[in-house]
C-alpha cells in the first residue's frame, strides 16, 4: 500500500486534507489530533504546510517508530480510537483519514472523539463506504484487517454521529479517488483478485467478488461537536 499510495496511505493524498483545513478554519492556536497517524505524514504536513499543531496516535508500534524517526520534533503516542489517551476537550479538531473503517468498535470511537473535542470542534473524516450497504453482510466472514473489510453504511454512520453529539456539517462523495487507486492497483498487480491474494492470502480469494457487490465508494465528511 505504501508503494501505491505513498506516505499518506490513502486515496487522494493531501487533496481532501486541504479541503478539510479550509472548511474547519483551523488556526495556529488550535491543537489537532490525527487518529491513526501511521507513519506521521499528515502530522508533518499540517505543521510544515500550515503551521498547525498536531499530535498523532496509532496502535502500531512499527508505524510509530517510523513516524518518530521521520519527525523527531513532533508528538506521537501509542493509542487506539476506542481509548484515546488524552483528557476531555483537548483538541479543536480530530482527523480520521481512511482510519475510521479500521476501528474495532465504531460507536465507542465516536464517543471518544466527542469526548476529546472542544465544543464546536470539528471531526474531519475521509473513508470508504458501501454504496450498496444491503450486501455488507457478505464481508463479515473475512477476518483480515483492511479498510475495505471495514466498509460501512454511510447513513448509519450519520445516525451514529448524531447520536454521539455531532452535527453533520459537510458530506461529499469522492469515489473518483478510489477509482483511480483501483486502476493503479490493477496496473501494478494484474487484477484486484491478485492483489487481495498477495496481501491477505488464499483465504480471501473470492473477497473481491463480494466487495464488488457492495460497490465501494469514498467520501469526505465533517461533523461538528454540538453537545
Amino acid at each position: 500500500m505504501s508503494c501505491l499510495l505513498g506516505g499518506t496511505l490513502r486515496p487522494g493524498g493531501f487533496d481532501l486534507t486541504e479541503k478539510g483545513i479550509e472548511f474547519c478554519q483551523w488556526t495556529k492556536a488550535d491543537r489537532l489530533l490525527d487518529l491513526g497517524c501511521g507513519q506521521g505524514a499528515t502530522v508533518a504536513y499540517l505543521s510544515e504546510k500550515h503551521g498547525l499543531k498536531a499530535v498523532g496516535i496509532d496502535p502500531s508500534r512499527v508505524l510509530l517508530e517510523i513516524a518518530r524517526e521521520n519527525n523527531p520534533e513532533r508528538e506521537f503516542h501509542l493509542g487506539r480510537g476506542e481509548s484515546i489517551p488524552f483528557e476531555d476537550a483537548s483538541f479543536q479538531g480530530v482527523l480520521s483519514e481512511c482510519t475510521l473503517s479500521l476501528m474495532d468498535d465504531l460507536k465507542t470511537t465516536l464517543k471518544e472523539v466527542h469526548r476529546v473535542l472542544k465544543k464546536q470542534g470539528c471531526f474531519f473524516i475521509t473513508d470508504v463506504y458501501a454504496r450498496r450497504p444491503e450486501f455488507l453482510h457478505l464481508l463479515e466472514p473475512y477476518a483480515f484487517s483492511s479498510c475495505m473489510r471495514g466498509l460501512y453504511d454511510i447513513r448509519q454512520l450519520e445516525t451514529d454521529l448524531e447520536n454521539s453529539g455531532f452535527e453533520i456539517m459537510l458530506l461529499e462523495d469522492h469515489s473518483d479517488l478510489l477509482k483511480q487507486l483501483l486502476v493503479k492497483t490493477i496496473f501494478e498487480h494484474g487484477s484486484m483478485k491478485a492483489f487481495w491474494q498477495k496481501t491477505t492470502g488464499s483465504g480471501a480469494a473470492d473477497f473481491q467478488e463480494q466487495l464488488q457487490r457492495c460497490k465501494p465508494g469514498y467520501y469526505m465528511m465533517i461533523a461538528g461537536k454540538v453537545e
